[in-house]
């Protein structure tokens, strides 16, 4: 009885790898004459992919054409990758064509709570103290014009102590949130995701740095993106964990 041939594990990093590159091509409209590895990178600037999957994709564009260049016997290449090559780069295939969406993993249910510039800083203190959370969307006629936290609440709190010995009802009642908001700096910032927005691109978000150097503080997913839609989800750096071990 003959024995059946095991499968090379070139033909299979190769069959993944041309799926990718396929993929990648159609994502970004790419010419024939755009490398694998500009590709990887436009689709990470893009979130296409994250930074992370394009480091490791432009290490396996160096692989391919080492097994592509190699010598073949019978139609086979003679050099085989690891079979934990093979595995991430069938894992990176998978996840690109089917990707988990980010909202998938935080789900729609969220109570998201938005506030409005001329909202006293009492309505911020008493969504803090019923919900839990401790960052807020703030909206004007529509847009998104900042992100209040319990950081910028807290510099608000040390700024008013310093000229009295404590906050009463009145001030918290004439302090607006746009008060606060003036002293959040560059540090309160968020990001804006669509609602097709994968796992991954959310973890690289949420990873890369503001030009102020800070990391952002929120994401906030809406239909297409943008700061004059309303949040559909939000993710923080609680849930990058999730976020990785879905992407």
């Amino acid at each position: 009885m003959a024995t059946q041939e095991a499968p090379n594990r070139a033909v299979e990093f190769l069959a993944a790898f041309n799926d990718i590159e396929a993929f990648l091509r159609t994502e970004l409209d790419a010419k024939k004459s755009d490398s694998f590895k500009w590709m990887a990178t436009q689709a990470a600037k893009r979130g296409v992919i994250s930074r992370d999957q394009a480091d490791d994709l432009k290490e396996f564009a160096e692989l391919r054409n080492a097994i592509s260049h190699g010598e073949y016997r019978d139609f086979r290449p003679i050099a085989e990758p690891l079979q934990e090559t093979v595995d991430e780069i069938k894992h990176i295939r998978d996840v690109l064509l089917e990707p988990t969406l980010a909202v998938d993993v935080v789900g729609y249910d969220q109570s998201i709570i938005t506030l409005s510039p001329d909202d006293a800083i009492g309505d911020a203190l008493r969504a803090i103290r019923e919900s839990g959370h401790t960052q807020f969307p703030i909206y004007d006629d529509g847009t998104c014009v900042g992100l209040l936290t319990t950081n910028a609440i807290a510099r608000w709190v040390a700024e008013e102590l310093e000229t009295a010995d404590s906050i009463d009802a009145d001030t918290m009642a004439n302090t607006t949130v746009a008060d606060a908001l003036e002293l959040s700096g560059q540090h309160d910032k968020a990001v804006f995701l669509p609602r097709t927005a994968t796992a991954a691109a959310a973890v690289d978000a949420l990873t890369t740095p503001l030009p102020s150097g800070a990391l952002p503080r929120l994401g906030i997913i809406t239909e297409h993106g943008n700061t004059d839609q309303r949040p559909i989800a939000v993710v923080n750096a609680t849930d990058i964990p999730h976020l990785a071990e879905a992407s």
